[in-house]
């Protein structure tokens, strides 16, 4: 579509410059204020987003609008992945968000540690394999509500199954009722139950790719 024809969406493979890195900080901040990551410093995102591009089994992705980013997500093979890939960092992630009285994070990382948060799941949810799940996706606010998003997330997802990692299902989570509604009436996402999280529970959705 000619209103896409702007847009640019690449895998990353490393950071040419600071600036890549801040563009995608001051997103994380911005847009996704729910997620534990935006309660770290920038020196520790920093660290988070090397091990996200370095990572077999996990993919970066920006989005560009006349070589400006404006948008970013990251991908992984299966979920499972997720705590694994930042095993490293688990500690200082820990003392950091201790030393910011950020209470809530601590415990729900906690609860995704011991799967205490998966309870309220739908049972036939864990049976699925090869499960590509979207950890984070944000896009700048100036650039919202104009169907960016949603190419970028089929765009990033064709080329992920093209070339890295042929998977049958895509799992996000949804913080709130507009991206509930984003991924259900606009991505085709269907809801299987909610992940417990403070101070509100997420929605788990899953949809079959095609």
């Amino acid at each position: 579509m000619k209103k896409f024809v702007n847009l640019k969406i690449f895998k990353v493979e490393k950071l040419n410059s600071i600036k890549d890195f801040y563009s995608i900080i001051n997103l994380i901040k911005t847009e996704n204020k729910y997620s534990i990551l935006s309660k770290l410093s920038k020196t520790l995102i920093i660290e988070y987003l090397k091990i996200a591009f370095n990572s077999k089994n996990l993919f970066l992705f920006f989005l560009k609008y006349n070589k400006k980013n404006i948008g970013y997500s990251i991908f992984a093979k299966n979920e499972i992945n997720l705590i694994k890939d930042f095993e490293p960092i688990k500690f200082k992630i820990f003392i950091e968000l201790l030393l910011r009285l950020k209470f809530f994070s601590l415990i729900n990382i906690v609860l995704a540690m011991t799967k205490l948060d998966l309870i309220l799941l739908n049972k036939k949810y864990f049976n699925k394999k090869n499960i590509l799940n979207l950890n984070l996706l944000a896009i700048n606010r100036s650039f919202q509500s104009r169907g960016f998003g949603s190419y970028f997330l089929s765009q990033s997802t064709k080329i992920i199954h093209k070339n890295f990692y042929k998977f049958k299902y895509i799992t996000c989570e949804a913080p709130n009722l507009r991206a509930l509604n984003f991924y259900t009436k606009k991505k085709h996402f269907r809801f299987v139950g909610k992940k417990i999280r403070l101070p509100k529970n997420f929605y788990v959705l899953i949809k079959k790719f095609n």
